[in-house]
């Protein structure tokens, strides 16, 4: 039997509606009879409770009457059956109703049988127990008024149940109306009418279901009209390819794939192969025209091709009697009644061959040219590394070519050349359209150098950007070598080394015109060796030519890196010395040192054949600055003073001008006699006092003095250079740091002098020297002196030179408590790029801007710069040359705070320092006015 969609849902709906109904109410009418039941025990047993309270006085007091009187007023509850009270000897003392003969037992509490509910408790008070009672009530009230509920919940679920199953009817009719059009619908596109449609007349989801038909009918139509093209495009498609192919070197064919045969085919067999289709239809006979040495390759190809589609190139015997070359594209299929088949596409690739041959015989020749060519080919990528290297290139550097792509070029540059190389990259990278030539050196992997000559060129793409570049790399060492050994024969002496005289003109011109834009002086020492002739008759010109290189090694060692030692010829050697003092009698003196350097340094023996020979120099000195003389002239003037020299007595230097020389003479006098008071401790110092705001004496100045017994006073602007210069400079300064630190030690015991300090100038070369911090720090501690006391003051020209090894020794002895003092500042040309680097305590202006502070408007403004930049950097600050009391206030305007100068004393001895600082202590102050000379 079958039942309608209609049906189903009514019968359905009912079914379900049925089962729920009748769910709910057995499971309401269980819920209420568990309720009532729950509720008439929690009444009962509330009840009970409240009743044996009441109950318990009567008891304890054994009053029947209480006891009675307290039930007869349960006795007007309705639904109160029985009450019953007993004593401990379970007598009755009171009761109500008519009790069943068996009552509860109090052990048994709440007992609900049919319409009754029994409650039972025994009484007792402090645990003395005094009786029980019993109480029955009935449970028909309540009983009555579930049936009631029951009866109108029964009622509501069939009214639910009908109003269910007439929703269900409707549902049904509408929902099989709709159907019924969507049914008719399809019935109408099963015959073919594409273009019939269902009327939406609602919103819901069966409109969206007609809406969906709807498109989906008019999909189908619009599908049958594509299909009907597609099949006519098809169709000329096909004799489209029919035509392609029999007018193309190309056939498409199908065969069995056990038997090989030829199933279908298309393109025309004639003009490919020869032969019309059915005399190559079967396999063997296609067989036949393969080349046997190629036919394995083509069986293997068909069955591998099972699997995946192969390509298989192979010589055909064409009907013209010529071999020919085919390839076969072939591939297994499937039809829809699981037939297989072998497909594939023949093309005629014997052009393409011979071109393919002729390409890799091409290839095969650039290979050759390539690989055996001595340069090396190379090209890079756009950014510089390499890509393609040829064998020549691990012939030239010993590296490989495959640790080497990838990696730029400058990876194997010398670093001398690597900014050359760089700079060469950047104008290829950079868009440069011309080639480029450079000549670098590499570095090979055993270590060696190779100087090779890069030529490259970029190419561009079609937007001008650089892709890559292409170029070659020509080893030149030999060439070079071959250049340097041409230049060394040409400026270099064959014997020496040393440049020629050739080379010695040249250097002489550029030095001449240096010393002219520098407005620095420099020299000429003509150097001749005294009695080499007598050397070259009795030892052989051999020997002489040994004890010429032994000259030469010995002379470089004392030549600084900007001068020049050439060999004139013979015995004769020139060194042109650059960049000495602008003043000339300082030129002076540091050529004279150079010339008495090489005369100590010759003066040392010889070994020449086994013996030790002495030889001494005769050295001729002139000075030049600028181009008023040319090199000719120069170099007469050198060796006319190398021949006042030899009439001098030989072994000893001599200056073209006389005058200059008298100069020379007498600063090496006035160094003897510096010698001479350094060994009788003939140096004495005096003190100059440093005072404060107030005219407190803080310190003074210690300021080498030195009485010369037939000159008198020497100033220290006079021999204070030539201690520099001799290097006497290092044990007179620590014979005067010696002296200070023990005046120290003795004021730290006297309280009118432990709080004054001592400054004392250090000079550069004593400052620099390696074991000044030492030396002076063992001074400290021997002495006793407090370092804190000790004031060291610099000068700027010790920033010029070194300041690393300034800064470490200033850190080193500020450990010790030392301070320091920047003297003469704002004179120098370093002083400010370094000043924030240094941990100095106190900054000096220098007299020369004190002098006219009152007039100048620039000597003014430097003292004000000195004590801004002080304040900034958090340092102290005196002015020296304070003469008269306009300028101390002057400089007191501008935020100075100490002074040092003639308005507050003159150096003076010891005693006159001491009892300055006693007479500013008792007085408080120290009176204005110029001081007094002692």
């Amino acid at each position: 039997m079958r039942l309608n969609f209609a049906w189903q849902i009514i019968i359905g709906t009912v079914t379900i509606q049925v089962v729920m109904v009748g769910v709910l109410l057995f499971s309401g009418i269980t819920q209420v009879k568990d309720n009532q039941q729950e509720v008439l025990q929690r009444s009962a047993e509330q009840q009970s409770r409240f009743l044996a309270s009441a109950l318990t006085p009567g008891l304890a007091y054994s009053d029947p009457a209480m006891l009675q009187d307290l039930l007869d007023l349960l006795d007007t509850d309705s639904n109160l059956l029985y009450a019953v009270v007993l004593d401990a000897n379970e007598q009755v003392m009171g009761s109500v109703g008519i009790a069943p003969t068996t009552l509860p037992a109090p052990a048994a509490g709440v007992r609900s049988s049919d319409g009754l509910i029994e409650v039972a408790r025994e009484i007792d008070l402090a645990g003395q127990p005094l009786g029980s009672f019993a109480v029955g009530y009935s449970t028909e009230a309540i009983d009555l008024l579930s049936g009631n509920l029951l009866e109108r919940n029964i009622t509501l679920a069939l009214l639910v149940l009908g109003l269910s199953t007439l929703a269900a009817v409707l549902f049904s009719l509408v929902i099989t109306r709709r159907l019924r059009l969507l049914n008719l619908a399809g019935k109408a596109l099963e015959r073919g009418q594409l273009d019939h449609r269902v009327q939406v007349r609602s919103h819901d989801e069966f409109g969206d279901l007609a809406i969906t038909f709807n498109e989906m009918a008019a999909h189908l139509h619009n599908t049958q009209s594509t299909l009907q093209e597609q099949n006519q495009q098809l169709n000329r498609s096909v004799a489209r390819l029919e035509s392609m192919l029999g007018g193309a070197n190309a056939i498409l064919w199908e065969a069995n794939p056990d038997t090989h045969e030829w199933e279908f085919v298309a393109g025309d067999t004639r003009h490919l192969l020869g032969f019309p289709a059915r005399n190559l239809g079967r396999g063997e006979l296609r067989a036949r025209h393969i080349h046997p040495a190629d036919l394995p390759r083509v069986q293997a190809a068909a069955r591998e091709s099972r699997e995946r589609a192969r390509t298989v190139d192979y010589r055909f015997a064409h009907h013209g009697g010529q071999w020919i070359w085919l390839r076969d594209i072939l591939s297994h299929a499937q039809d829809a009644g699981g037939r297989q088949s072998l497909r594939g596409l023949t093309l005629d690739i014997t052009t393409h061959r011979r071109t393919t041959d002729a390409l890799a015989e091409s290839e095969n020749r650039y290979r050759d040219v390539v690989d055996h060519i001595s340069e090396v080919i190379f090209r890079t990528d756009a950014d510089g590394r390499w890509t393609l290297l040829n064998p020549a290139w691990e012939a030239l550097t010993g590296f490989t070519v495959d640790e080497t792509l990838g990696r730029p070029i400058c990876d194997f540059v010398i670093p001398d050349d690597q900014e050359d190389a760089r700079a060469f990259c950047a104008t290829l990278l950079a868009g440069c359209d011309r080639a480029q030539s450079e000549e670098i050196r590499l570095h090979t992997q055993g270590g060696e150098v190779r100087w090779v000559n890069v030529y490259a060129s970029a190419r561009f793409d079609d937007r001008g950007h650089v892709t890559a570049t292409f170029g070659t790399m020509t080893d030149i060492t030999d060439r070079k070598v071959a250049e340097d050994e041409i230049r060394r024969l040409a400026f270099f002496d064959s014997l020496t080394q040393l440049p020629n005289r050739t080379l010695l003109h040249d250097r002489l011109g550029q030095a001449l015109a240096n010393s002219e834009r520098s407005r620095l002086h420099g020299a000429l020492l003509f150097i001749d060796l005294d009695n080499f002739k007598d050397i070259n008759d009795t030892l052989g010109h051999a020997v002489g030519d040994d004890l010429l290189r032994q000259v030469a090694e010995r002379m470089m060692e004392s030549v600084r890196e900007a001068d020049t030692l050439a060999r004139l010829g013979g015995d004769e050697f020139v060194i042109i010395l650059n960049d000495l003092h602008p003043d000339p009698a300082r030129a002076a003196t540091q050529t004279e040192a150079v010339g008495r350097k090489l005369l100590d340094l010759l003066r040392e023996p010889f070994r020449l054949a086994g013996q030790k020979r002495h030889i001494t120099p005769s050295i001729g000195a002139t000075l030049f600055s600028g181009r008023n003389l040319g090199v000719e002239e120069v170099l007469k003037q050198a060796d006319l003073a190398m021949y006042r020299a030899k009439n001098a007595g030989r072994n000893t230097i001599r200056f073209y001008d006389p005058e200059l020389h008298r100069a020379v003479e007498a600063r090496f006098e006035l160094e003897s006699e510096l010698r001479h008071a350094l060994e009788l401790d003939a140096f004495t110092v005096e003190y100059q006092p440093q005072v404060d705001a107030a005219g407190l004496v803080v310190g003074a100045e210690v300021l080498l003095r030195w009485n010369h017994p037939t000159r008198g006073a020497v100033s220290p602007a006079e021999f204070i250079p030539v201690a520099e210069q001799t290097g006497l400079i290092v044990p007179i300064g620590r014979k005067i740091i010696g002296d200070a630190c023990a005046l120290l030690a003795k004021w730290r015991e006297q309280p009118q002098f432990r709080d004054l300090t001592l400054s004392v100038n250090v000079s550069a070369r004593q400052f620099r020297h390696r074991s000044f911090v030492r030396e002076l720090a063992d001074t400290l501690e021997r002495t006793g002196a407090p370092g804190n006391r000790l004031k060291l003051e610099l000068t700027e020209s010790m920033l010029l030179e070194d300041v690393e090894t300034v800064i470490a020794h200033i850190e080193k002895l500020r450990t010790l408590g030392i301070e320091f003092s920047l003297d003469d500042f704002g004179t120098g040309y370093s002083s400010l790029a370094y000043l924030k680097r240094l941990p100095l305590a106190q900054l000096k202006i220098d007299q020369s801007f004190v002098r006219d502070v009152l007039d100048d408007a620039n000597d003014a403004a430097i003292a004000q710069m000195v004590v801004n930049l002080a304040r900034t950097l958090d340092l102290n600050v005196i002015a020296e040359g304070v003469e008269n009391e306009q300028q101390r206030a002057f400089l007191f305007g501008l935020g100075c705070r100490h002074f040092q100068g003639f308005l507050f004393g003159y150096p003076g001895t010891l005693a006159q320092l001491e009892s300055r600082v006693s007479d500013s202590l008792s007085n408080g102050h120290h009176p204005t006015g110029v001081a007094h000379r002692p």
